[in-house]
């Protein structure tokens, strides 16, 4: 549950699933489909850093927003159709985006606010304010929604944009102001992107380099996690099904010897040199887990294939049932053959 606090807490836009089926008031923007365009401004100012969120699922848009959010905003969780960037020491301080939302502002307000309006209580909410004038994306003009929560005890406020078919919003803590400058630099970074890529940016230092990468569709969501950016897939019983991908590799053979020393690791193999990252040469590590019974931590018993593919720039790794890997192995190979190393500071990944 802790990995969908930012989104329950921040923008709970981001998991409602009602869907627009009333006529609009008259001052109600009509929904856009969204589509490519360029941003306003595609400077990475300091103190910032660029960013990617992909449309994951598999019968989305095949779209990926691009923005800049605030360098503190190092925890980063992607999913379905939405991404947070959130600060892992408070939560309310956040930028979050969604591509392709189901209704408007208006009526998102009619279904997620407007009953909660009380001054106590754990789903209190208040300060409520629209229009449907405000400065939008791609020259269009946008639906603003500002709001208080007190979202079980953290209170915030909020402030979100709807328009060309993105929802942008910004969160704080209550008792500071909404950063207007601040959320509009956001605002004019934003662009719509063809293809769906992300970014895992290597913050080990000056010199470093960053990824991109192609999340495979409707696998979950994607989170960064220890200088990594893990690959959740939905409804899984065990941590050893999904990916990863790392800018930072710590060496093939240190990850094989402490896999040798895993009593529950099977059939261990490394191949040099059989695969390649971005252009680079990268070698192939693969073993199978065997679990006779449950663990203590409620890990099911069961067989798992793991494949790392590491060069001197990234690993990539994956694990699933030896069934999937069966029908479904292309998958990795799709994944490996997206990553692209980029040079480049850390902010600007």
């Amino acid at each position: 549950m802790l990995r969908f606090l930012p989104f329950l807490l921040v923008v709970a836009a981001l998991t409602g699933c009602s869907h627009e089926d009333g006529a609009r008031g008259p001052s109600t923007p009509a929904l856009v489909a969204p589509y490519p365009f360029p941003a306003a401004s595609a400077e990475v100012p300091p103190g910032h850093r660029e960013v990617l969120c992909p449309d994951l699922r598999g019968d989305g848009t095949g779209l990926t927003i691009r923005l800049v959010v605030p360098q503190q905003a190092t925890s980063s969780h992607r999913e379905g159709n939405g991404c947070a960037f959130t600060l892992r020491s408070d939560p309310r301080r956040a930028v979050s985006v969604q591509i392709d939302p189901d209704e408007s502002l208006a009526r998102w307000r009619e279904t997620y606010l407007d009953p909660y309006v009380s001054d106590d209580g754990d789903d209190a909410v208040g300060d409520i304010t629209y229009r449907s004038d405000a400065p939008g994306l791609d020259g269009s003009t946008a639906e603003e929604l500002r709001w208080y929560s007190f979202s079980d005890g953290s209170p915030t406020r909020v402030v979100s944009l709807l328009a060309a078919g993105i929802r942008l919003s910004w969160s704080v803590p209550d008792g500071e102001p909404l950063p207007a400058t601040a959320l509009d630099l956001v605002r004019r970074s934003v662009a719509v992107l063809a293809g769906t890529r992300t970014s895992c940016p290597n913050r080990g230092g000056s010199g470093h380099r960053s990824l991109t990468f192609a999340p495979p569709k409707d696998v979950g969501w994607v989170e960064g996690e220890a200088g990594r950016c893990r690959i959740y897939v939905d409804g899984s019983l065990t941590t050893l099904e999904g990916g990863e991908v790392d800018p930072a590799p710590s060496g093939i053979d240190a990850l094989a010897a402490r896999v040798r020393r895993d009593p529950e690791a099977t059939g261990i193999r490394l191949e040099r040199g059989v695969a390649t990252i971005s252009g680079e040469r990268a070698d192939r590590l693969s073993w199978e887990v065997v679990r006779a019974e449950e663990t203590e931590n409620y890990e099911p018993a069961g067989t798992w294939r793991i494949v790392v593919v590491e060069s001197a720039s990234a690993r990539v790794r994956w694990g699933a049932t030896p069934a999937w890997w069966r029908d479904h192995g292309a998958v990795f190979d799709r994944l490996v053959e997206s990553v692209a190393v980029s040079p480049g500071r850390p902010s600007r990944s």
